[in-house]
């Protein structure tokens, strides 16, 4: 006889979710979330391409977070649907807080208030525990919002100079003769300003990003995931300081490594180097909770 294959057990969650009573509610509202919010939601993906806000990660944050709920799907099928009237209130305080954001000018703030209704809205339709389930996913969608100007202008002079003053360390240590005023350091024949582009805020919110993925795929207990999290601060700042260690001694050698496509290049290599440095502090993390579990059995 033959048993039932595993498309059939597949397709049984999608069956389930096309019977939730609440699916056409849902889809109504969200619907109507969207129209309503569409000038600024319009705003912030042309954002994701405007290469001084830094935030060409953007386009990914939507598909997956959609697709860390989706990976949730079994769990927040057995959560009760209780309707909460604090969510109904979460939608005004979003509406109010995109009046006043807008008015203002203030992109930021009128940019956050999606989000803010987007979780009244899963509140008042499917309840509060609907929202702590999905509260990881909810999180996400906050990197695809630009940070405030402010914000973004104070990181960015901190680690302008913060890059400077490890590039300077650095290059003294490996013996290249290096003086530093402010971010500019001058070397041999040569001298290297070390700009917004290169202060490491663009791989930073990128790093971020990538850890937030990484963490909630591959790593275990909250406790964990909020360490990766973190480590993409110490991270994103040591892969751009390599950045501009190795960009000083290829000018000693070659001064065309130092501009062009070959400067380009090792901006990349510098993100792609500390994506890694993530999943190196995971795997030393997991090996030093064994090696603690071990010694203490």
């Amino acid at each position: 006889m033959k048993t039932g294959s595993g498309k059939g057990s597949e397709a049984a969650p999608i069956a389930t979710l096309a019977q939730d009573p609440m699916l056409v509610p849902a889809l109504i509202a969200g619907t109507l979330l969207l129209v309503a919010f569409w000038p600024i939601l319009w705003g912030m993906f042309g954002s994701w391409f405007d290469e001084p806000a830094s935030m060409e990660h953007g386009i990914l944050v939507v598909p997956a977070a959609l697709y860390m709920g989706w990976t949730k799907r079994a769990r927040l099928r057995e959560i009760p649907r209780a309707p909460s009237f604090w969510g109904v209130v979460l939608i005004g305080l979003g509406a109010a807080q995109a009046i006043v954001g807008t008015m203002s000018h203030g992109i930021w703030v009128s940019r956050m208030s999606f989000l803010v209704s987007l979780v009244g809205l899963i509140a008042a339709l499917y309840g509060m525990r609907m929202v702590r389930a999905l509260a990881y996913p909810l999180c996400t969608l906050i990197l695809m919002v630009t940070p405030p100007t402010f914000l973004y202008e104070r990181l960015t002079l901190d680690l302008q100079l913060l890059a400077s003053k490890i590039g300077e360390g650095s290059l003294d240590a490996l013996g290249y003769p290096v003086l530093r005023e402010g971010n500019v350091l001058e070397l041999v024949g040569i001298k290297l300003s070390v700009e917004e582009a290169c202060s490491g805020i663009r791989s930073l919110f990128s790093i971020w990003f990538l850890c937030v993925v990484y963490g909630y795929f591959f790593a275990t207990g909250r406790i964990l995931r909020l360490l990766i999290v973190l480590s993409a601060v110490p991270v994103a700042i040591l892969g751009n300081a390599g950045r501009i260690v190795v960009t000083g001694i290829a000018s000693q050698y070659n001064r065309a490594l130092v501009e062009g496509a070959a400067h380009q290049a090792f901006g990349y290599l510098s993100v792609a180097i500390s994506a890694a440095g993530c999943v190196v502090f995971h795997l030393l993390a997991v090996f030093l909770r064994r090696a603690w579990r071990l010694r203490r059995a």
